[in-house]
């Protein structure tokens, strides 16, 4: 294994993790520079959204209105990560993912908490950084459970 594809490898890392973080942080237009122009998405286990290329900026944008409307916080975490390189210029990283959304509703507080996969495909760009391509989530469990109660 080369110096550079670990260096790769490392970066990409880097990018899926940081995209977890930017969406708790709501530090929305960082989150831009890690994604191609038009991604291709698919949500559809979650959203019931057919899945589709979507500009960049319409994806952030909906994930802003949907986080700061529903939501008073959330944790995204990445339980596993392993990325394999398809080539020099093309990567596929496959998670394990646990989304916790902290919901307040007239005066309720609840934890709704979505565990699945995503999977991505990041490619090379000419000046050498990497950006998302393709993320497909798959749920396989989802709980919600009022703030405080016991798991």
């Amino acid at each position: 294994m080369s110096d550079q594809t670990l260096s790769d490898k490392e970066q990409i890392k880097e990018i899926v993790t940081s995209v977890a973080q930017l969406q708790d942080m709501k530090q929305w237009e960082r989150l831009e520079n890690y994604f191609v122009k038009k991604p291709y998405i698919d949500n559809k286990s979650i959203s019931g959204e057919m899945p589709a290329m979507i500009p960049k900026k319409r994806l952030i944008d909906g994930w802003r209105r949907e986080i700061g409307s529903y939501f008073y916080a959330t944790r995204h975490f990445i339980r596993r990560l392993a990325v394999r390189m398809v080539s020099s210029r093309r990567a596929k990283v496959s998670t394990s993912v646990e989304h916790v959304h902290y919901v307040a509703d007239r005066g309720d507080r609840y934890v709704w908490t979505v565990k699945g996969t995503i999977d991505y495909i990041l490619v090379k760009t000419s000046t050498g950084s990497w950006k998302i391509s393709q993320m497909i989530f798959k749920m396989t469990d989802q709980a919600v459970r009022p703030l405080g109660a016991t798991a």
